[in-house]
Formats: C-alpha cells, sequence, structure tokens
C-alpha cells in the first residue's frame, strides 16, 4: 500500500523542487517511490486549465473541484497504489484549476464528497501528510515564467495565496485527521526550506 505525500501551492510556488527533495529523501532511506504531477501538466488537464483561466468561466466549487479531480484520474491510473511504497504528489484535491476555488472556501457536505471520490480514484488512501507552500511575489513570478498566471495581479496571489494558508482549519481536514503543514518559503534557500521544515516531519 503506497503512502501519499502531497505538495500544494498556487503558480510560481517551488512545488516541484520541493516534490524532487522529497522523493530524494525517501530513495536515500532505500523506499521505493513515485513522483506525480498535477493534471495541469497533462493533455485534458492543460486543455481544462485554459478554458477555465482564459475565458474567466464561473464554475461552482464543486463543479471545478469534480473538473480537476476528473483530469487528475489520468496521472492516478499511472500509479501502482497497491505495490508503490511512497507516492509524492505535486497537487492535489485540496486545490483547483483558477484557484478562486479551494478547500477553505468549500461548504462541508461538497467538500466530504469531493474527498470521498479523491480517495475512491486513489484505493481509498488518505494522504498522510500535505505540505501548503506560499511564495512572495516577485520570486514566485520570477519561477514561473511565461507560465506565471497572476502577471500584474499582485494583490489577487497574495489574497489566493492567504487562502491557501486557512486549508488546515477546514472541518473537513480536521474531521478526517490529513497532517496539513504551512511552509512560507519567502524567497528563501529551497534546499535549506527543506532541511529545516520539511524533512523533520516526514
Amino acid at each position: 500500500m503506497a503512502f501519499l505525500y502531497t505538495i500544494n501551492g498556487i503558480s510560481g510556488t517551488p512545488r516541484k523542487e520541493i516534490s524532487c527533495f522529497i522523493a530524494e529523501y525517501f530513495q536515500k532511506k532505500g523506499k521505493t517511490q513515485t513522483l506525480i504531477a498535477d493534471p495541469k501538466g497533462f493533455s485534458y488537464g492543460r486543455l481544462a486549465n485554459r478554458i477555465v483561466m482564459n475565458h474567466h468561466i464561473a464554475l461552482s466549487s464543486f463543479t471545478e473541484a469534480l473538473l480537476y479531480l476528473t483530469c487528475s484520474k489520468e496521472i492516478f491510473d499511472q500509479v501502482d497504489w497497491d505495490n508503490n511504497s511512497i507516492v509524492v504528489s505535486r497537487g492535489s484535491f485540496l486545490e483547483t484549476f483558477g484557484y478562486q476555488n479551494q478547500l477553505a472556501d468549500w461548504d462541508l457536505e461538497d467538500a466530504r464528497k469531493i474527498f470521498l471520490l479523491f480517495v475512491k480514484h486513489i484505493k481509498n488512501i488518505y494522504p498522510l501528510l500535505s505540505i501548503v507552500l506560499t511564495e512572495d511575489y516577485v520570486t514566485a513570478e520570477k519561477r514561473a515564467g511565461s507560465k506565471f498566471e497572476y502577471k500584474d495581479e499582485q494583490e489577487k496571489y497574495l489574497n489566493d495565496s492567504n487562502r491557501f494558508l486557512q486549508i488546515k482549519h477546514h472541518p473537513l481536514i480536521q474531521e478526517i485527521g490529513i497532517k496539513v503543514v504551512n511552509v512560507e518559503v519567502k524567497s528563501r534557500n529551497l534546499r535549506k526550506v527543506f532541511q529545516e521544515e520539511i524533512e523533520p516531519i516526514l
């Protein structure tokens, strides 16, 4: 059975780098590990994200989360959930395409339905640990480059980052007992951030 670690954060946060550090950490310990990405890096997810973001379509939080989850199945199906030891996921059910809808905002019953669908996709495995990353605007813009989704929208970026920090307080997270840790990177050295704030909790 797999142990699932999810790395979450909006555009420009170092999800890829931190995911790689975690995978490297477990590899050194001799554990089999698999890295997976959020659906925006794959065909259907990329298309859905472009439609949601570029056309400013107003979707309910449940509809957008369901769309995100449906596109995620393309990635989930690549993992042998019965035999893989460690799965590190860049992105998870905690976020959606445009970030305007996040678990922190969801109605409890909607959140519960989405979560049950999520765990059904991955053989009823709960995330062991979810790390939520935030970053300062200038560093995030530089890191994301042309893919930055908040160009000239610093206030929105900060607002969405702050809302991400509230996910850990959602009643569903409390109810299920998922460990959610907020890590504010603030342009610091990523290796040092990993060693000081993430490695001790793995």
